[in-house]
């Protein structure tokens, strides 16, 4: 019986490898001016759901030249929380960002790279105008700091299997040489 346990035990750690568990970058957002202080918290690349301006439809944004990517998270609006999606466009346009609590689009700077498909988000400062609504003054200035969050390392289960199996190795070859010695 004694014999098997350790065979199983490194078989064991073979099946639990692939069930790794990784801690994703997260990247927080601080966005203010206008008397607004936004903050959220995205995964560093997110999944890329890349959409396009549909075709024949002439808007603001026309066909082929505007790509942009999307994605819902908990948004903190001068302390109040709500879910919101926020659309990242790029393309003829310039990048920076649209979201439902500011009217219009804030232009800017492209916020992430290499493309919508598969955006990993770009760190630093950035200043980012939008429209105003009312007109006066016509121009309304923002600023978005993005700033990767610190996480604690995630031991992965086929590491903690690994030293478990070690410290169990040690301890049964220990067992048999002070069993050994005592005969």
């Amino acid at each position: 019986m004694r014999n098997i346990v350790f065979p199983l035990a490194l078989l064991f750690s073979a099946f639990v490898q692939p069930l790794t568990a990784r801690a994703d970058t997260i990247d927080g957002f601080v966005l203010t001016g206008n008397g607004l202080d936004i903050t959220f918290s995205l995964p560093a690349s997110p999944p890329g759901n890349e959409s396009t301006c549909p075709t024949g439809i002439i808007t603001s944004c026309l066909p082929g030249s505007e790509t942009s990517f999307s994605a819902s998270t908990m948004v903190t609006t001068n302390g109040v929380s709500s879910e919101e999606s926020i659309v990242f466009p790029t393309g003829r346009f310039l990048g920076g960002l649209s979201l439902g609590l500011i009217p219009g689009r804030l232009f800017g700077e492209q916020l992430f790279a290499p493309d919508a498909a598969n955006p990993t988000f770009l760190t630093g400062t950035f200043d980012l105008t939008a429209l105003n609504p009312k007109g006066s003054p016509p121009f309304l200035d923002y600023s978005l700091t993005i700033t990767p969050e610190t996480t604690a390392p995630t031991p992965e289960p086929s590491t903690l299997a690994l030293l478990t199996t070690g410290v169990l190795g040690l301890v049964s070859l220990a067992r048999r040489k002070y069993s050994r010695d005592s005969r």
